[in-house]
This record gives structure tokens, C-alpha cells and sequence, in this order.
């Protein structure tokens, strides 16, 4: 379907809710009850507490379900040294430490990236390098990598974000040959797939993407987080992959203090172990309902939608949340911070992105190479939208479209009022 036909049909399906008063002007909100559930194995996760409730296992410090998440995430992830952490933050500073990373050290990270990596890397007395993003994207760029450069770099952390994930190859070669250890973020997206292989996969059948595994991840360390919106949850909890027995050996030093300083319970274990099996079926459900809206989106502003791909081959993530790039001339000079607030009023899980590091940080606690201009933009203009909003039928998504077509078609009068 064409992106008019898609939009005309939409509008004309809606014509009567698109046409209302915005609710943030005291109209009805399209969405009362705000997004649809998330996409979850409620019954497989429910007949597991029952099951663990009938005893006292679910209460141990490191029981049974923690050992087996530990075993599935090392036959998920071949070769690899599972370690379960209290979240996904923690995930990533234990990942410095895993790598030696400490005083007089420097990191490189995207200067658009969650705030907690700089945190993190500040936290073990290391130094924060920033590194511009891509174009138009709010990916690190390996282009800025060299310039970034120095003596004291041991560490990289690349994160995947807002569906969107970098050129890890790139960035894997550029560290393997300077021995810099490569961290890969996975916290937003545990698992990301060649398109090709999951339709491959679709092909079997749905049963067939019940134990189907995708791309193996690049970084010498990947993080994961199991936090309370992420597409695994546990409410809290993370995870991370080490892959030699020194990593894990500075680790334990650091965390073993008479028992685990950052756990994850048995029964964060027990919640989390059923919702990889169902990973790659709800991520390509999720990326098929990001399709029809980034189609609708790229109309909406007159511009093209950036992509969640910006290599050879297109690839699906794991959407955490989907990313948007708003120009406000697009909308009637309507600002972003306005239209967010109207979404929400209507029930859509729409938000702001992150503040680019360099402009909420002091100078003194970073080097930049560059003025950072792509990350400076991605901070003013990315929106992200909760992968909720992609997890309702295909006429829920429809209804997504909608509301921002009401939204684009009162931009005047939001603005004004």
C-alpha cells in the first residue's frame, strides 16, 4: 500500500475522532485508557510462579531459575560467560570494570546516548571521550573514532537505541586492532535479526521462532537490561556477556562481597526465562507495526523517516521504542515539547529524546573530538515512542496514525493556545 492510499484510508476511517478538539484542549482523548498491554507470555509466566509458589525455592539467594537463566543465556549466546545483574545500569559499569577500565582511563561513547553510560563510565573514575553520532541518526558514527583517539582509550561503549543499531563491524575492527575493548549496549534491544533470517523463520511456521536466536552479538561485552518498560522485564534486573575468564575474574573480585552485591532474585530469573522464547516472534510483530507507521510518519512531516538501517542489508531489532525525527517547520513550527504533551493527553506513549550528553554536562568532565553537531540535532529532534504502541492489533496501529494525524492536522491550534 502507497503511503496516500495509507493515510487517506486512515483519515477517512477516523474522520470523526481526527476532526474532534485535542484532548490537551479539553477534547476526549483518543486512546482513554492510554497503549495496549505489552506483548508478553502472561500464561507461561503465570503456570511458573504457580509452580515455584508451591515451595520455598522462589525465596533462595541463587536457586534453580537463576541457574537456568544463566545456562539458557549461555546456550543462547555460545562461548559466552552469563553474569546476572540488579539492572541494566549496574550491567554496563560492571562491564568497565569487567574490561580494567579506572582512573586515568577515557571511554568513547556517542555525545546522544542514555545519560547512565557517562554516569558509569564517571563512576569508575575513567574519563568520558565524546564521539559525534551519524547524520541524521543517533548512532555513534565510526567516522569520528580516529579523532577520538589516544593513548588512554581502553574502553568503547556503542549502544543499540531507538531501534536503531550501529555499524558494529566497523566499530569491532577499529578496537580489535587499537585493543580497546568494544561494549556493546544492549539494554534497549536483547536481540536484532538479518531481515532475510526472520522471514526465513516466518516461513516454519511460528513454532520455528520459538528457539530462533538471530545475529550473535558483536561487542567483547554486551549488557542487557530486564528493566520495568523494556521489551524483557522483570520490573528490574540485567545481564551481562563476558567472553574471557580474566573479565570474569575482575568482576567476581569486585562483586562478590560474602554474597552477590548486585543480584538478580529467583524470581526475576523465573519471570524473564519464558520471554526469550518469545523474543523473535513479538520483535518481528513489533517491527512489522513499526513499518506501517514509520511509512505514515515519513508523509506526516514531508520528509523521509530515518530507517532503523543504515547499511548493506536492513535489519529488526528488538524495539524498546521506536525513534522519530521531528522538525518542527514540518508541523506549523508546532515544538516538540507540545506535540508530546498532546500525544500523551491522547493516550500515546510518545516522548522527548535524551538531552545530548555535551550540552548537560560540564566541559570539565568530558573531551569531545568535533563540535558534535549530529548529536546536538538528534537531541532537539528525536522522538521516541513506546514499543506499547506497537503491540495492539494492526487496527490498533491504525489508531496510532490516527491520533497523529489529529495531532498534525490541529498543529495550529495546539500552537496557538
Amino acid at each position: 500500500m502507497n503511503q496516500s492510499k495509507l493515510l487517506s484510508e486512515i483519515r477517512q476511517q477516523f474522520e470523526s475522532q481526527i476532526t474532534q478538539v485535542p484532548a490537551i484542549l479539553g477534547g476526549n482523548p483518543f486512546w482513554p485508557r492510554g497503549a495496549p498491554a505489552r506483548l508478553m507470555p502472561r500464561n507461561e509466566i503465570a503456570d511458573e510462579m504457580a509452580r515455584s509458589l508451591q515451595g520455598d525455592q522462589w525465596a533462595v539467594y541463587e536457586g534453580g531459575e537463576h541457574a537456568g537463566l544463566r545456562e539458557d543465556l549461555a546456550q543462547r549466546f555460545p562461548g559466552r560467560r552469563p553474569i546476572l545483574t540488579s539492572s541494566g545500569t549496574v550491567a554496563i559499569e560492571l562491564a568497565l570494570r569487567a574490561a580494567g577500565v579506572g582512573p586515568g582511563d577515557e571511554v568513547l561513547l556517542a555525545a546522544y546516548d542514555f545519560e547512565a553510560n557517562f554516569k558509569n563510565v564517571l563512576a569508575v573514575g575513567a574519563f568520558p571521550v565524546l564521539v559525534d553520532v551519524v547524520p541524521e541518526c543517533w548512532t555513534i558514527d565510526p567516522l569520528g573514532l580516529d579523532a577520538a583517539d589516544s593513548p588512554r582509550v581502553t574502553a568503547l561503549i556503542a549502544s543499540h537505541l531507538h531501534g536503531q543499531t550501529p555499524d558494529w563491524l566497523r566499530l569491532r575492527d577499529w578496537c580489535q586492532a587499537r585493543e580497546v575493548v568494544l561494549i556493546e549496549d544492549a539494554c534497549q534491544s536483547p536481540a536484532r535479526y538479518a531481515l532475510r533470517e526472520l522471514l526465513g523463520a516466518e516461513i516454519n511456521g511460528e513454532s520455528a521462532l520459538e528457539n530462533f536466536v538471530g545475529e550473535q552479538p558483536v561487542g567483547e561485552i554486551v549488557a542487557f537490561s530486564f528493566g520495568g518498560s523494556k521489551p524483557i522485564s522483570a520490573g528490574r534486573g540485567g545481564a551481562l556477556l563476558l567472553s574471557t575468564e580474566r573479565q570474569e575474574a575482575r568482576l567476581r573480585l569486585y562483586t562478590q562481597r560474602g554474597n552477590e552485591a548486585y543480584p538478580l532474585s529467583e524470581l526475576q530469573a523465573l519471570v524473564v526465562r519464558p520471554q526469550w522464547k518469545f523474543l523473535a516472534a513479538h520483535d518481528r510483530y513489533r517491527g512489522q507495526q513499526a513499518m506501517t507507521i514509520e511509512m505514515a510518519w515519513d508523509e506526516l512531516r514531508g520528509q523521509r523517516h530515518v530507517t532503523s538501517d543504515r547499511h548493506n542489508e536492513r535489519s529488526l531489532v528488538s524495539l524498546y521504542k521506536l525513534g522519530l525525527w521531528y522538525e518542527p517547520e514540518f508541523w506549523g513550527g508546532l515544538s516538540r515539547g507540545r506535540l508530546v504533551a498532546a500525544a500523551q493527553a491522547e493516550g500515546l506513549p510518545l516522548a522527548e529524546g535524551y538531552s545530548a550528553l555535551h550540552e548537560t554536562h560540564s566541559s570539565k568532565r568530558y573531551r569531545c573530538a568535533g563540535d558534535l553537531v549530529h548529536a546536538s540535532a538528534a537531541g532537539r529532534n528525536v522522538l521516541q515512542l513506546h514499543h506499547t504502541a506497537l503491540s495492539g492489533s494492526e487496527q490498533t496501529t491504525r489508531e496510532v496514525v490516527a491520533i497523529l494525524l489529529k495531532l498534525k492536522e490541529h498543529a495550529d491550534q495546539l500552537q496557538s493556545d
